[in-house]
């Protein structure tokens, strides 16, 4: 009994992971950008952008290379060139570190939907990685970006995004599950964030972008509006902003205007800060018409103000007030004649109707696009200015 207990142990001393790999002996595979092919008619070209590990250890005595490599491969479908890279990466590629996958503006023109069947599939990907839409450049261009501040292109369009969505709002971090989940469900498209280089010009030499006190760097640069698949247009500056408004995502903004509506000449103005919004969205049919019916409740500070008035006095804050709702109100249609425009309902009317009338839906489902294209809109804005910063007047009010 003794021997037997003696050789259990000695058995459980000598195990090791069976798949224990050294990390020089592998090779992290941390973004993806996907692009149309060049040397081909179908199919896609892939960029594997892979870590180098012994230049960021401070354990071993190999510190020659770049921290980074990409390695770029064209084949029929995501995983065939996956497996290709193997001919020209020197380590077994790993995908569990993913962490960022970008598409070009051409290949998302054309549609995604066929590129995400392996991010659900697969063993190791993870589907909450962030996607993110290559906007006037490719996703090999994207990611051999080098910037002086951020090295790393995957932790600079992440950490760019997010600060984004906490300072202004047109930035929105998707991850490849909701992505997925907006493709397979009904009557709702999809938005993600386009990104791009600050300068349009190629950069030959990335060392020298290193060197200049203003350097190309990442942007965050609008939001590409899908229908179903595919991208059908760009929305910009302040509209991009409030559609995130409208869902609710964007943390914080500023909305500057002018002090006096009737006053098309005089410069001064005053600039809120929002501080958190609340928007209820919902779709009505009322004797066969469709109603998009959108309330936004929004809270303020004011952060900035040139206008000689008097912030003391409450009705000069209605008045502002008043100002800043017509001011929302108006972007939000703005918004809507885009995405009506163009049949694209990024905001999920049709799956809110699917739930409030399932009836009419199961109906009308199939042509919803065009449904609703022509539905009536309904907004109503709710403001509150309730703050005026470490002042109240303005320093020149008289």
């Amino acid at each position: 009994m003794k021997n037997i207990t003696f050789m259990i142990l000695l058995c459980l001393l000598l195990t090791s992971c069976s798949n224990y790999k050294e990390l020089n002996e592998i090779g992290l595979i941390t973004s993806l950008g996907i692009d149309i092919p060049k040397n081909k008619e179908s199919g896609i070209r892939v960029t594997h952008q892979v870590i180098n590990p012994s230049p960021l250890s401070n354990n071993t005595g190999n510190t020659s290379g770049l921290s980074l490599v990409n390695y770029t491969v064209e084949g029929d479908s995501l995983i065939d060139t996956y497996r290709k890279s193997s001919a020209i990466i020197p380590r077994e590629s790993v995908v569990s570190h993913l962490s960022l996958v970008i598409i070009s503006e051409e290949q998302a023109k054309k549609g995604i939907s066929s590129l995400l069947d392996a991010f659900e599939r697969g063993k190791q990907a993870r589907s909450n990685i962030p996607v993110f839409i290559a906007r006037g450049s490719t996703a090999e261009e994207l990611l051999a970006l080098i910037e002086p501040i951020e090295s790393n292109p995957a932790k600079s369009i992440i950490s760019t995004s997010e600060n984004n969505k906490k300072m202004y709002g047109i930035a929105e971090l998707v991850p490849m599950y909701e992505v997925i989940a907006s493709l397979s469900s009904e009557g709702r498209d999809i938005m993600l964030t386009g990104v791009s280089h600050s300068k349009k010009e190629k950069i030959e030499n990335q060392t020298e972008n290193l060197d200049k006190i203003d350097p190309t760097v990442m942007q965050v640069d609008g939001i590409a509006l899908f229908k179903k698949d595919k991208l059908v247009q760009w929305m910009d500056g302040q509209l991009a902003r409030t559609a995130n408004l409208i869902l609710s995502e964007a943390k914080s903004s500023t909305f500057p205007f002018p002090c006096d509506a009737n006053s098309e000449k005089n410069n001064k103005q005053i600039t809120l800060i929002t501080r958190g919004n609340k928007t209820k969205l919902s779709t009505e049919v009322k004797k066969g018409e469709i109603i998009l019916q959108v309330n936004m409740s929004l809270r303020s500070e004011i952060s900035e103000s040139t206008c000689n008035s008097n912030l003391k006095d409450s009705k000069t804050l209605e008045k502002f007030e008043d100002l800043f709702v017509k001011e929302v109100t108006s972007q939000i249609k703005q918004v809507f004649e885009v995405t009506q425009k163009h049949g694209a309902d990024v905001f999920g009317f049709g799956e809110k109707l699917s739930k409030s009338n399932p009836t009419y839906w199961k109906e009308h489902k199939h042509n919803w696009n065009n449904l609703f294209s022509n539905a009536t809109l309904s907004v109503t804005v709710e403001a509150n200015i309730d703050n005026t910063g470490m002042r109240v007047n303005p320093f020149d009010f008289k």
